[in-house]
Protein backbone atom coordinates (compact mmCIF):
# COMPACT_ATOMS: atom_id res chain seq x y z
CA UNK A 1 0.00 0.00 0.00
CA UNK A 2 0.98 3.54 -0.45
CA UNK A 3 0.67 6.54 1.88
CA UNK A 4 -2.59 7.16 0.76
CA UNK A 5 -4.06 3.80 0.34
CA UNK A 6 -2.75 3.46 4.18
CA UNK A 7 -4.42 6.56 4.89
CA UNK A 8 -7.86 5.33 4.09
CA UNK A 9 -7.30 1.97 5.44
CA UNK A 10 -6.78 3.35 8.67
CA UNK A 11 -10.09 5.80 8.53
CA UNK A 12 -11.94 3.11 6.99
CA UNK A 13 -11.57 1.07 10.09
CA UNK A 14 -11.87 4.10 12.31
CA UNK A 15 -14.82 4.35 11.15
CA UNK A 16 -16.38 1.14 11.26
CA UNK A 17 -15.44 0.94 14.90
CA UNK A 18 -16.85 4.06 15.95
CA UNK A 19 -19.90 2.68 14.64
CA UNK A 20 -19.81 -0.47 16.85
CA UNK A 21 -18.76 1.86 19.80
CA UNK A 22 -21.88 3.21 19.56
CA UNK A 23 -23.25 -0.12 19.20
CA UNK A 24 -21.86 -1.04 22.25
CA UNK A 25 -23.15 2.12 24.24
CA UNK A 26 -26.58 1.40 23.67
CA UNK A 27 -26.59 -1.74 24.29
CA UNK A 28 -24.42 -1.43 27.73
CA UNK A 29 -26.80 1.62 28.25
CA UNK A 30 -23.88 4.63 28.79
CA UNK A 31 -23.63 7.46 27.63
CA UNK A 32 -20.38 8.33 25.87
CA UNK A 33 -19.27 11.48 26.62
CA UNK A 34 -15.25 11.94 25.84
CA UNK A 35 -13.07 11.60 22.37
CA UNK A 36 -12.75 8.47 21.00
CA UNK A 37 -9.23 6.93 21.40
CA UNK A 38 -8.16 3.98 18.72
CA UNK A 39 -5.52 2.26 19.90
CA UNK A 40 -2.41 2.63 17.72
CA UNK A 41 -2.86 -1.03 15.52
CA UNK A 42 -6.83 0.17 15.60
CA UNK A 43 -7.64 -3.26 17.05
CA UNK A 44 -9.55 -1.65 19.44
CA UNK A 45 -11.84 2.39 20.25
CA UNK A 46 -12.68 3.48 23.80
CA UNK A 47 -14.20 6.68 25.16
CA UNK A 48 -15.02 7.98 28.48
CA UNK A 49 -19.04 7.18 29.34
CA UNK A 50 -21.49 8.07 31.80
CA UNK A 51 -23.65 5.95 33.87
CA UNK A 52 -25.75 8.39 36.15
CA UNK A 53 -22.96 9.81 37.98
CA UNK A 54 -20.24 7.96 37.44
CA UNK A 55 -17.73 7.79 35.13
CA UNK A 56 -16.99 4.89 33.60
CA UNK A 57 -14.57 3.54 30.31
CA UNK A 58 -16.45 2.37 27.31
CA UNK A 59 -14.53 0.06 25.14
CA UNK A 60 -14.80 -2.15 21.57
CA UNK A 61 -12.09 -4.24 20.51
CA UNK A 62 -12.22 -7.21 17.49
CA UNK A 63 -10.78 -11.15 18.21
CA UNK A 64 -7.72 -10.88 16.18
CA UNK A 65 -6.23 -14.03 15.41
CA UNK A 66 -2.27 -12.02 14.98
CA UNK A 67 -2.64 -11.60 18.54
CA UNK A 68 -2.99 -14.37 19.76
CA UNK A 69 -1.87 -16.35 22.33
CA UNK A 70 0.05 -13.35 23.86
CA UNK A 71 -3.82 -11.03 24.02
CA UNK A 72 -6.43 -13.29 25.60
CA UNK A 73 -9.56 -12.89 24.71
CA UNK A 74 -10.77 -13.31 28.22
CA UNK A 75 -7.88 -11.33 29.97
CA UNK A 76 -10.02 -8.50 31.04
CA UNK A 77 -12.99 -10.83 32.14
CA UNK A 78 -10.27 -12.96 34.07
CA UNK A 79 -8.75 -10.00 35.89
CA UNK A 80 -11.50 -8.92 37.74
CA UNK A 81 -10.04 -12.52 40.61
CA UNK A 82 -7.30 -10.12 41.11
CA UNK A 83 -7.38 -8.03 44.11
CA UNK A 84 -5.47 -5.62 46.02
CA UNK A 85 -3.86 -4.06 42.89
CA UNK A 86 -4.90 -0.73 41.57
CA UNK A 87 -6.86 -1.56 38.43
CA UNK A 88 -9.93 -0.67 36.35
CA UNK A 89 -13.17 -3.81 37.00
CA UNK A 90 -15.02 -4.94 34.20
CA UNK A 91 -18.83 -4.05 35.07
CA UNK A 92 -20.27 -5.43 32.16
CA UNK A 93 -19.45 -6.62 28.72
CA UNK A 94 -21.03 -8.36 25.97
CA UNK A 95 -19.91 -9.92 22.64
CA UNK A 96 -21.16 -9.79 18.55
CA UNK A 97 -20.62 -11.02 15.27
CA UNK A 98 -20.57 -8.64 12.01
CA UNK A 99 -21.11 -10.51 9.18
CA UNK A 100 -20.71 -7.22 6.86
CA UNK A 101 -18.69 -6.66 3.91
CA UNK A 102 -15.97 -4.98 6.40
CA UNK A 103 -16.37 -7.22 9.23
CA UNK A 104 -16.83 -10.84 7.45
CA UNK A 105 -17.35 -12.67 10.71
CA UNK A 106 -15.50 -11.37 13.16
CA UNK A 107 -15.99 -11.02 16.67
CA UNK A 108 -16.19 -8.36 18.50
CA UNK A 109 -16.55 -7.16 22.08
CA UNK A 110 -17.91 -4.02 23.62
CA UNK A 111 -16.12 -3.55 27.78
CA UNK A 112 -17.75 -1.01 30.24
CA UNK A 113 -15.32 -0.70 33.53
CA UNK A 114 -14.60 1.91 36.03
CA UNK A 115 -12.93 4.67 35.08
CA UNK A 116 -8.79 5.51 35.79
CA UNK A 117 -9.03 9.34 36.83
CA UNK A 118 -5.53 10.53 35.57
CA UNK A 119 -3.28 10.05 32.98
CA UNK A 120 -1.35 7.45 30.93
CA UNK A 121 2.53 8.16 32.07
CA UNK A 122 3.80 8.20 28.66
CA UNK A 123 1.96 8.89 25.50
CA UNK A 124 3.37 5.36 24.19
CA UNK A 125 5.38 2.64 25.53
CA UNK A 126 8.92 3.66 25.77
CA UNK A 127 9.57 6.66 28.22
CA UNK A 128 11.57 9.66 27.37
CA UNK A 129 11.63 12.06 29.66
CA UNK A 130 11.68 12.30 33.84
CA UNK A 131 7.90 10.86 34.82
CA UNK A 132 7.80 13.23 37.70
CA UNK A 133 6.14 10.71 39.81
CA UNK A 134 5.39 10.82 44.06
CA UNK A 135 7.34 8.44 45.87
CA UNK A 136 4.03 7.40 46.85
CA UNK A 137 3.43 6.03 43.10
CA UNK A 138 6.52 4.12 43.00
CA UNK A 139 5.67 2.87 46.68
CA UNK A 140 2.32 1.39 45.17
CA UNK A 141 3.46 0.11 41.71
CA UNK A 142 6.20 -2.58 44.14
CA UNK A 143 3.10 -3.38 46.31
CA UNK A 144 0.91 -3.63 43.84
CA UNK A 145 3.79 -6.06 41.86
CA UNK A 146 4.06 -7.64 44.94
CA UNK A 147 0.51 -8.39 45.53
CA UNK A 148 0.10 -9.61 41.64
CA UNK A 149 3.58 -12.06 41.94
CA UNK A 150 1.15 -13.78 45.02
CA UNK A 151 -1.91 -14.41 43.13
CA UNK A 152 -2.47 -18.21 42.43
CA UNK A 153 -0.46 -18.51 38.98
CA UNK A 154 -2.36 -19.29 36.03
CA UNK A 155 -1.68 -22.80 34.40
CA UNK A 156 -0.29 -23.27 30.90
CA UNK A 157 2.43 -21.25 29.38
CA UNK A 158 0.65 -20.00 26.23
CA UNK A 159 3.56 -18.21 24.46
CA UNK A 160 5.78 -20.82 25.28
CA UNK A 161 8.37 -19.05 27.21
CA UNK A 162 11.49 -20.98 27.19
CA UNK A 163 11.84 -21.97 23.84
CA UNK A 164 10.72 -18.52 22.63
CA UNK A 165 13.39 -17.60 24.75
CA UNK A 166 15.83 -20.33 23.25
CA UNK A 167 14.98 -19.55 20.03
CA UNK A 168 15.47 -15.83 20.53
CA UNK A 169 18.39 -15.84 21.49
CA UNK A 170 19.74 -17.55 18.79
CA UNK A 171 18.54 -15.25 16.43
CA UNK A 172 19.49 -11.98 18.04
CA UNK A 173 22.42 -12.95 19.74
CA UNK A 174 24.28 -16.17 17.97
CA UNK A 175 23.97 -18.26 21.44
CA UNK A 176 22.71 -21.06 21.67
CA UNK A 177 21.43 -21.81 25.23
CA UNK A 178 20.94 -24.96 27.10
CA UNK A 179 17.90 -25.74 28.15
CA UNK A 180 19.52 -26.35 31.89
CA UNK A 181 19.74 -22.59 31.80
CA UNK A 182 15.77 -22.89 32.85
CA UNK A 183 15.95 -25.11 35.70
CA UNK A 184 14.72 -23.71 38.80
CA UNK A 185 12.90 -20.82 37.21
CA UNK A 186 9.95 -19.77 39.74
CA UNK A 187 6.67 -18.76 37.79
CA UNK A 188 4.72 -15.89 38.87
CA UNK A 189 1.23 -14.27 37.67
CA UNK A 190 2.44 -11.09 35.85
CA UNK A 191 0.62 -8.18 34.20
CA UNK A 192 2.87 -9.40 31.43
CA UNK A 193 2.57 -6.04 29.35
CA UNK A 194 3.78 -3.62 31.75
CA UNK A 195 5.08 -0.46 29.87
CA UNK A 196 4.96 3.29 30.50
CA UNK A 197 1.76 3.73 28.76
CA UNK A 198 -0.02 1.27 30.64
CA UNK A 199 0.66 2.95 34.11
CA UNK A 200 -1.50 6.30 35.26
CA UNK A 201 -0.20 8.33 37.14
CA UNK A 202 -0.31 10.77 39.72
CA UNK A 203 -2.35 8.07 41.58
CA UNK A 204 -1.17 4.45 40.64
CA UNK A 205 -3.56 2.72 38.32
CA UNK A 206 -2.39 -0.37 35.91
CA UNK A 207 -4.59 -0.47 32.77
CA UNK A 208 -4.62 -2.93 29.88
CA UNK A 209 -5.25 -6.88 31.39
CA UNK A 210 -5.82 -8.79 27.90
CA UNK A 211 -2.61 -10.06 28.28
CA UNK A 212 -2.00 -11.00 32.05
CA UNK A 213 -0.50 -14.84 32.49
CA UNK A 214 2.24 -16.72 34.40
CA UNK A 215 6.10 -15.78 33.31
CA UNK A 216 9.38 -15.86 35.30
CA UNK A 217 9.13 -14.04 38.54
CA UNK A 218 10.31 -9.82 37.82
CA UNK A 219 9.45 -10.13 34.37
CA UNK A 220 6.42 -7.07 35.18
CA UNK A 221 9.91 -5.26 36.77
CA UNK A 222 12.06 -6.32 33.34
CA UNK A 223 9.70 -5.38 31.27
CA UNK A 224 9.24 -1.98 32.90
CA UNK A 225 13.16 -1.88 32.99
CA UNK A 226 13.51 -2.48 29.38
CA UNK A 227 10.73 0.58 28.14
CA UNK A 228 12.92 2.72 30.94
CA UNK A 229 16.13 2.80 29.49
CA UNK A 230 16.39 5.64 27.01
CA UNK A 231 16.04 7.39 30.43
CA UNK A 232 18.53 5.91 32.39
CA UNK A 233 18.06 7.90 35.95
CA UNK A 234 14.67 5.79 35.58
CA UNK A 235 15.44 2.67 34.31
CA UNK A 236 18.11 2.73 37.44
CA UNK A 237 15.57 3.78 39.53
CA UNK A 238 13.11 0.61 38.17
CA UNK A 239 16.22 -1.69 38.60
CA UNK A 240 17.01 -0.62 42.42
CA UNK A 241 13.26 -0.67 43.58
CA UNK A 242 12.74 -4.62 42.04
CA UNK A 243 16.58 -5.15 43.11
CA UNK A 244 15.31 -8.57 44.99
CA UNK A 245 13.47 -9.95 42.30
CA UNK A 246 15.78 -8.91 39.03
CA UNK A 247 18.90 -9.97 40.83
CA UNK A 248 18.08 -13.25 41.02
CA UNK A 249 18.11 -16.49 38.22
CA UNK A 250 14.43 -16.07 37.89
CA UNK A 251 14.83 -12.26 37.51
CA UNK A 252 17.73 -12.78 34.94
CA UNK A 253 15.44 -15.09 33.06
CA UNK A 254 12.78 -12.90 32.73
CA UNK A 255 15.32 -10.12 31.62
CA UNK A 256 16.78 -12.01 29.09
CA UNK A 257 12.99 -12.93 27.93
CA UNK A 258 11.47 -9.36 27.66
CA UNK A 259 14.74 -8.55 25.64
CA UNK A 260 14.09 -10.98 23.45
CA UNK A 261 10.31 -9.59 22.98
CA UNK A 262 11.36 -6.07 22.80
CA UNK A 263 14.15 -7.10 20.22
CA UNK A 264 11.86 -8.74 17.18
CA UNK A 265 9.07 -5.10 18.38
CA UNK A 266 12.56 -2.86 17.43
CA UNK A 267 12.48 -4.40 14.05
CA UNK A 268 9.04 -3.82 13.56
CA UNK A 269 7.75 -0.38 15.70
CA UNK A 270 9.61 2.70 15.25
CA UNK A 271 8.67 3.78 19.21
CA UNK A 272 11.36 0.83 20.08
CA UNK A 273 13.65 1.23 17.24
CA UNK A 274 15.61 3.59 19.51
CA UNK A 275 15.87 1.30 22.25
CA UNK A 276 17.53 -2.02 19.79
CA UNK A 277 21.30 -0.70 20.43
CA UNK A 278 20.52 -0.62 24.36
CA UNK A 279 18.85 -3.72 24.39
CA UNK A 280 21.09 -5.83 22.39
CA UNK A 281 24.01 -4.24 25.23
CA UNK A 282 21.61 -5.49 28.08
CA UNK A 283 20.59 -8.43 26.45
CA UNK A 284 24.54 -9.91 26.22
CA UNK A 285 24.97 -8.74 29.53
CA UNK A 286 22.75 -11.14 30.83
CA UNK A 287 23.30 -13.92 28.82
CA UNK A 288 26.42 -13.60 30.38
CA UNK A 289 25.32 -13.48 33.95
CA UNK A 290 23.05 -16.74 33.17
CA UNK A 291 25.10 -18.81 30.69
CA UNK A 292 28.99 -17.63 32.65
CA UNK A 293 30.47 -21.19 31.03
CA UNK A 294 30.37 -20.08 27.68
CA UNK A 295 32.93 -17.22 27.68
Amino acid sequence: MDEVEVEQAVEERRIWLLHHLEMASRTLDVEPVGPVVNTYDMRSAGRRARDGGSDLWLRVVLEDPDYQPACRWEGNVEANAIHGVPKPRLLRWVDWQDDGPYGQGCRLRGEVMTFAHGTPVASDCVLRADPRLPNSWWDSLSRALMTLAAHPVPKGDPVETVQYTIDSTQRHFGVVLDRTVFSGVIWTTAHADLHWGNLVGPELCILDWESWRRAPAGYDAATLYCNSLLHPSTAQRVYDIFRSMLDTHSGQVAMLFAVCRYLWTAKESGEYRALGERLHALGTTVIDSLDPGRR
